[in-house]
């Protein structure tokens, strides 16, 4: 039996997810790190300190301080999923909310609360764009579900990862057979390879989508 998440039973489901890749000129941003006190020579040190920088940036597409938007995919309900990419960032943030503020609109994302949602809002913040209202930092978040938070009943037990929700739910097949990961965003931006971004946006879409119909009991 699946399980219907409170007050949101009829709402006009929006199914989303974002793609990031490091902001332009995040190294200026990021601290220098120590070599080990044992490090005495010069050129062990200096590689050290610039072999952890490398690290650090590599991780700052998940950092909502230091990442950028690539592409936002969307769709409503039983709909077809729209994406945009390379575009300038708030033009898609823009166009983003836009739909959002339509009315009844309830977000349905996979780990949208712990992610996506405080990224959407941050980088608004930077670039000037107006957001609308979200409840994203109280234990209640009416208008928001979080596929992530229904699969593990809200933390009880261990989340895992999307992919992995797909393979144990046997959801395969059309876009969700996607291999694209969030960690190859960033070498496809950078080789212009956007078809790509767009493909892996419109999977993650469709791969939420598919995880809350079969958690709620929405169907195989």
């Amino acid at each position: 039996m699946g399980y219907t998440p409170p007050d949101e039973t009829g709402s006009d489901l929006l199914f989303f997810d974002i793609e990031t890749a490091p902001m332009i000129g995040a190294a200026e941003y990021i601290e220098p790190g120590e070599a080990p006190a044992n490090y005495k020579d010069p050129d062990k040190i200096a590689a050290y300190v610039a072999a952890a920088q490398v690290k650090e940036l590599e991780k700052a597409a998940l950092d909502l301080d230091l990442c950028r938007i690539v592409a936002i995919g969307w769709a409503g309900n039983d709909g077809p999923v729209s994406s945009v990419t390379n575009e300038p960032e708030q033009d898609m943030l823009n166009m983003f909310w836009s739909v959002v503020r339509e009315p009844g609109r309830t977000l349905v994302g996979f780990n949208c609360l712990g992610f996506d949602l405080p990224v959407l809002v941050r980088r608004s913040q930077y670039l000037g764009v107006s957001v609308p209202y979200l409840n994203i930092t109280k234990h209640r978040h009416p208008g928001i579900l979080d596929v992530m938070q229904l699969l593990s009943f809200d933390g009880l037990v261990r989340a895992r990862s999307q992919s992995f929700y797909c393979r144990r739910f046997n959801i395969t097949g059309g876009a969700v057979a996607d291999t694209i990961t969030g960690a190859d965003i960033g070498r496809l931006v950078d080789a212009g390879e956007w078809d790509k971004v767009s493909a892996h946006v419109v999977a993650d879409v469709e791969k939420t989508r598919a995880l809350y119909r079969r958690v709620t009991g929405g169907g195989a």
